[in-house]
């Protein structure tokens, strides 16, 4: 009987498919193929959906038979959602890992942003063919929301902390595939089908010159594992002569792309976990301020003749520099300069009602249909410009309280003082094995605060990673470590005193 249903139903649908094949792909066709292979593997995604749904977070993979192009994270987070939803409605002993002081400003961030978004010209979506657009955004704080969700909705188990660490982390060296672009043989750029490149074919590519974003970034991933998985106590202060070597070329290979920002955060954690892990009173702290003067008798010497990439990440430090280096740095700040002035005069119009993140077809127009044609424009005012009328402010305090007003404001400080409540607490009171990866944690945590506050903030960016980190730390401790109870005394009972000398004690 089993074999006769498996063949009534996988030979029609087979059939099905191949006819369908036979003629022009369309989104029906697509979407009903979808379908037949999600259903075929359906077996292993529910047994697998959490390991799957940890890897997507850091992948940066877009599901381009999608409509809308949505990245990988995303699509894993819902399916990975609505299973586990599933499981604890037909079986009561799978429960989420229940951490209210998380939750509620969560849940309070969802509420405003829903509201605002119904009173300022819904949730649309211009790639689906809407009148309005900022639906990528919308999408990009619910998705952040119900990361953490997913992320809670098991324990992983301590025994494979180590495994899902590197889960979690290390797919993100795929990005680097998105600037391999052009040298990637005919048959295999194919693959940038799901790793969008992110240089155009237009242009030159130069080591040194041309700026590899995405090679920064996944360079950068392997600092962070090793701060992760061994802390500068296990990188610095051990046998293996591998671990700082690999962590310095790293650290040097993420100046290939030439951002300041990617530079000073990998230097505020590593300065963090310094003091976390109570290094500052030893020969790390001599080790690291030797390698830091090398460093700079180096730089005093050779730093306008180093490669423009690596000038441009390391130009705020007070050296001599390139006249081009110099100018463009300068001319990012002052752009960015100007637009916080130019906007936060405006932040008292939107305290009671946000703006939201909706774009009209004018506005669409003007940021060039989503391409963002005529970034710093000069004849432009800021407020005029095609980053500030798509609520890109480069600030994460203009980026939350003009969208959402005064309610996005408080929601953003409840969800900065859960996030570092929990990644607090988890370091000073969570289990040993897990000691050094909690101090990471925190001081992610707490660089990525400062980060929001006062460098390169924006709102959706921010809620997901800070409900990422709490989600994954509270899934590795199995929620928010404790206090450890101090043993009860009773005052009645005095201690007793010392017995003399060669005294024999009676009952």
């Amino acid at each position: 009987m089993r074999m006769l249903i498996t063949y009534a139903i996988c030979i029609p649908v087979a059939a099905l498919t191949g006819y369908l094949l036979t003629n022009p792909l369309d989104y029906g066709t697509l979407g009903f193929i979808g379908l037949v292979l999600l259903l075929l593997v359906s077996p292993l995604l529910i047994k697998w959906h959490y390991p799957l749904m940890v890897f997507g977070l850091s992948c940066p993979m877009v599901c381009f038979f999608l409509v809308g192009h949505p990245p990988l994270s995303q699509v894993v987070v819902l399916l990975s959602l609505g299973l586990a939803v599933v499981e604890r409605t037909t079986n009561s002993e799978k429960r989420f890992i229940s951490v209210p002081a998380m939750i509620w400003p969560l849940v309070f961030i969802f509420g405003v942003v829903f509201l605002t978004a119904e009173l300022t010209g819904g949730i649309g979506f211009h790639s689906l063919g809407g009148d309005t657009g900022g639906g990528q955004k919308y999408l990009a704080v619910f998705a952040g929301i119900a990361t953490y969700f997913a992320l809670a909705s098991q324990k992983i188990p301590r025994a494979r902390w180590k495994w899902y660490l590197a889960l979690f982390m290390l797919p993100g060296l795929t990005r680097m595939l998105s600037d391999l672009f052009p040298v990637l043989p005919s048959p295999l750029n194919l693959i940038n089908l799901l790793f969008p490149p992110n240089i155009s074919l237009d242009k030159d590519v130069i080591v040194g010159t041309t700026r590899l974003g995405a090679i920064s970034y996944a360079f950068g991933v392997v600092p962070g594992y090793l701060l992760a998985r061994y802390g500068l106590r296990g990188i610095f202060l051990t046998n293996r002569l591998w671990r700082p070597v690999l962590f310095l070329v790293c650290f040097v290979l993420m100046m290939l792309g030439g951002f300041r920002s990617a530079i000073l955060w990998l230097a505020l954690v590593v300065v963090l976990m310094l003091f976390l892990e109570g290094l500052h009173r030893t020969r790390v702290t001599a080790l690291l301020v030797m390698i830091c003067l090398l460093g700079a008798m180096v730089l005093a010497v050779y730093s306008d003749k180093l490669p423009y990439t690596f000038q441009r990440s390391l130009c705020f430090l007070p050296f001599k520099w390139q006249t081009e280096v110099v100018m463009d740095t300068e001319a990012s700040t002052g752009w960015r300069h100007g637009i916080w002035r130019a906007m936060w005069p405006k932040v008292p119009e939107y305290l009671l009602l946000g703006k939201g993140f909706a774009l009209n077809q004018e506005d669409y127009q003007n940021i060039g249909n989503g391409t963002f044609a005529q970034i710093h424009t000069s004849h432009l005012a800021a407020e005029d410009e095609t980053l500030a009328i798509s609520s890109d402010f480069h600030s994460g305090p203009l980026s939350t309280l003009i969208p959402f007003g005064l309610w996005g404001g408080v929601g953003m400080i409840w969800l900065i003082a859960a996030t570092i409540f929990c990644l607090y607490r988890n370091y000073q009171y969570g289990d040993a094995e897990l000691r050094v990866f909690n101090t990471f944690m925190l001081a992610c945590g707490l660089t990525q605060i400062f980060n929001f506050l006062f460098i390169f903030g924006a709102f959706p960016n921010d809620v997901n990673a800070l409900a990422r980190f709490v989600g994954f730390s509270i899934a590795m401790n199995w929620g928010v470590a404790r206090r450890p109870a101090k043993a009860a005394s009773n005052p009645l009972i005095k201690p007793a005193k010392p017995l003399p000398a060669g005294a024999v004690p009676t009952a």
